[in-house]
């Protein structure tokens, strides 16, 4: 059994509209996928995915935040 992250299309738990997730999946042996983790991120297009994870590199360039950080003023 091994894992790893997908996008998943959910438009089917979402009324029909669209809607994509990235999920952990796990598989079988074989390659069978045979369930998926709760998403991890997800919009309406693979557009909005790409631009998401972006956004997500780019808070890796940024100060780690502390607890404590949310406790002063702003500054």
């Amino acid at each position: 059994m091994y894992w790893n992250h997908r996008v998943v299309d959910m438009s089917a738990e979402n009324d029909g509209e669209p809607l994509f997730a990235i999920r952990e999946v796990h598989y079988e042996d074989n390659g069978m996928p045979t369930g998926h983790g709760e998403p991890f991120v997800m919009a309406t297009d693979i557009k909005g995915l790409k631009r998401l994870i972006a956004v997500m590199k780019e808070a890796l360039d940024q100060p780690v935040l502390t607890p404590e950080d949310f406790r002063g003023e702003v500054k």
